[in-house]
């Protein structure tokens, strides 16, 4: 989660909802939004639910996520406001076709596109696609990058 100083918080790709619930109430955070990078059940899984709890929030992702309850449909080149940050959305395929990452200096959620070891496995997308979307991911070399299922909260 990205969280602000006035105890607002974005989440992002929550396979679950019940850790991120723990943790908003832990920390009396108010989720704003819900940033999805693809449809694969550990980043979606717990969307539906956390819509019961906050049905405020807007709910980002690409158009493979719109049965998963994406209510705002993102690709690559568009920018959002969030948390009083702007964000540009970059296409990533490779792990899944429709794959984005969310950046924002110096913040980037980039899903399983890129871990710590290396790059996500590719379900849907070729060798070519994440090769260029791992180019792509060198412009925000400078970045803090948050990889998906380390550290999430």
């Amino acid at each position: 989660m990205l969280t602000n100083d006035e105890g607002r918080c974005v989440i992002v790709d929550p396979g679950e909802a019940a850790p991120v619930l723990k943790a908003i109430a832990e920390h009396k955070w108010m989720p704003e939004a819900i940033f999805l990078t693809h449809h694969h059940h550990d980043h979606v899984g717990g969307v539906k639910e956390l819509l019961q709890h906050f049905p405020q929030m807007t709910v980002y992702g690409p158009a493979e996520t719109q049965d998963k309850g994406a209510t705002h449909l993102v690709g690559d080149g568009d920018t959002i406001r969030v948390l009083g940050e702007k964000f540009t959305l970059f296409a990533t395929p490779g792990h899944t076709l429709g794959h984005v990452c969310y950046f924002s200096h110096p913040y980037l959620f980039c899903g399983d596109t890129l871990f710590s070891g290396g790059c996500g496995r590719l379900f849907e997308g070729t060798p070519s696609q994440m090769y260029q979307s791992l180019m792509k991911l060198t412009l925000c070399l400078t970045t803090r990058s948050f990889a998906a299922l380390t550290n999430t909260l």
